[in-house]
């Protein structure tokens, strides 16, 4: 069977074109994503590391007060708990409550634990805390309420207190891409997925979340095209940094390098300029970006 791994993808190269997107859609149904979604993220080494070695560069740690927001299945809160005096943990998929109640049970740090099933939009914590852990991003915080929710959580830090992570760069190219037409996004599993590059990488903005007051972003910009074609998609992208030193630059499992469709098209030569408006709410849906070229 393995050794006929590589051929099976080969062979469904366009159908898993768009599974990854059905394994990263939220389903308000039962609070949260497919069962899959979970493995994905465990699984990403880099995600997981990135994290890992901001709470290591974090000497503070050490008999800390944390919350943690969106626990899921645990795979973060089991690197940092053995180090805190007290964690908060936050988790509004009820689905998932038998789960953690009996993952928690196994450890000895048990007793330092309490879990507040709620929302993390309105939740209230009984004390101020150190540091605040999210990974809950999606590609330019546009499907999940990253900047909101840590506009909240900062009203629970204290002075100094420290949030993991801390800043979000976006980045975007112009292309061409094929995309079928009930499709607005989709993230990319395999780099044959990529579209067509038309530009360099520019950036688009910077999100520092211990800071960020907006609850949006609206841009009006120009870039320069390199070749010349018909753009109809934007390739976003994500970098994040952890805390100072320890960055994650977006895999499958968490905000993925993505394909946009752009709100119109345009036809472009080479060494022309593309102006750009660009409009969405953070939280609101990738379907909802607005761009507009001309």
């Amino acid at each position: 069977m393995k050794d006929k791994l590589f051929e099976n993808i080969i062979d469904n190269y366009e159908d898993l074109k768009y599974d990854l997107l059905k394994a990263q859609t939220f389903d308000e149904s039962h609070f949260g994503f497919p069962d899959i979604y979970y493995k994905i993220m465990e699984t990403d080494k880099q995600r997981v590391d990135a994290f890992h070695n901001a709470f290591k560069i974090n000497n503070n740690l050490q008999g800390a007060t944390v919350c943690e927001i969106g626990v899921g299945t645990l795979p973060l809160t089991k690197l940092y708990m053995p180090h805190v005096k007290k964690a908060y943990l936050i988790e509004n998929n009820p689905d998932l409550i038998p789960f953690i109640n009996a993952e928690i049970a196994k450890h000895p740090w048990a007793n330092k634990v309490e879990v507040i099933y709620a929302d993390a939009l309105t939740v209230e914590l009984p004390e101020k805390v150190d540091y605040v852990i999210g990974e809950l991003m999606s590609i330019y915080c546009a499907n999940e309420f990253q900047v909101q929710i840590f506009q909240h959580m900062r009203e629970f830090l204290k002075p100094e207190g420290k949030l993991f992570p801390n800043r979000i760069v976006n980045f975007a190219r112009l292309c061409t891409a094929d995309i079928d037409p009930n499709i607005h996004h989709y993230p990319v599993n395999f780099t044959r997925h990529q579209p067509m590059f038309l530009t360099q990488q520019f950036l688009v903005n910077e999100i520092e979340l211990l800071k960020e007051k907006k609850q949006g972003v609206t841009l009006s910009f120009s870039v320069p095209v390199l070749f010349s074609g018909e753009v109809n998609a934007l390739y976003l992208e994500s970098y994040v940094e952890v805390t100072e030193g320890s960055n994650f630059t977006g895999t499958d499992s968490l905000m993925p390098p993505t394909v946009l469709k752009t709100t119109n098209t345009q036809q472009v030569k080479a060494g022309d300029l593309v102006h750009i408006d660009f409009n969405f709410d953070y939280g609101s849906s990738l379907d909802k970006i607005s761009c507009l070229l001309s």
